[in-house]
């Protein structure tokens, strides 16, 4: 599955229960963390410079707490980065979701620097379809974005202000394709 809105996903990260996110920061995903950065307390927020790490640290967070945590990237190889938690996870059977901002998927195939195929680069090791996952592996949420602007980011920005953050599960996924 793949979402077109940061938004969107950002709001079902929080339905799914998520209350943690783990950021590593780039061009693309720049609207994905405007609008995790605006989310009010209790929701906490841990910034990370490499990918390979933020998962691994994401990984320990949800060992101990027991709840879903999320690692974010930008896209491109970045996302590559994230597979060594994603199999820990999938073995030791944590909730880790793996949310990577990716390009439109009409660059896909076209050459585009640092566009690679990102659905189903984990393989086995992270489910992909929000809908059936019932929080006890992997959770790979890729989000087609395209390149930020302003007007954007505060969209994000301002949609996010007010969403509790607590646990629970979402009743529909808006923004999902």
């Amino acid at each position: 599955m793949e979402w077109v809105d940061a938004t969107a996903a950002v709001r079902s990260c929080l339905e799914a229960g998520v209350g943690e996110f783990v950021l590593c920061g780039g061009a693309r995903d720049a609207e994905l963390i405007a609008a995790i950065s605006a989310l009010p307390a209790p929701a906490r927020r841990w910034s990370f410079p490499e990918e390979r790490c933020a998962a691994f640290f994401a990984l320990g967070r949800a060992r101990q707490t027991g709840r879903p945590v999320a690692v974010v990237t930008t896209s491109g190889t970045a996302v590559a980065e994230l597979l060594p938690a994603a199999i820990e996870a999938w073995h030791q059977r944590l909730p880790l979701l793996l949310v990577t901002a990716d390009r439109p998927a009409s660059h896909r195939g076209k050459g585009t620097p640092q566009a690679i195929e990102q659905p189903g680069i984990f393989g086995t090791y992270a489910e992909s379809d929000f809908g059936s996952w019932r929080g006890d592996r992997p959770l790979h949420l890729n989000v087609c974005l395209d390149e930020p602007s302003r007007e954007r980011l505060e969209a994000s920005v301002a949609a996010v202000r007010g969403l509790e953050v607590t646990a629970g599960r979402p009743a529909a996924h808006e923004g999902a394709v």
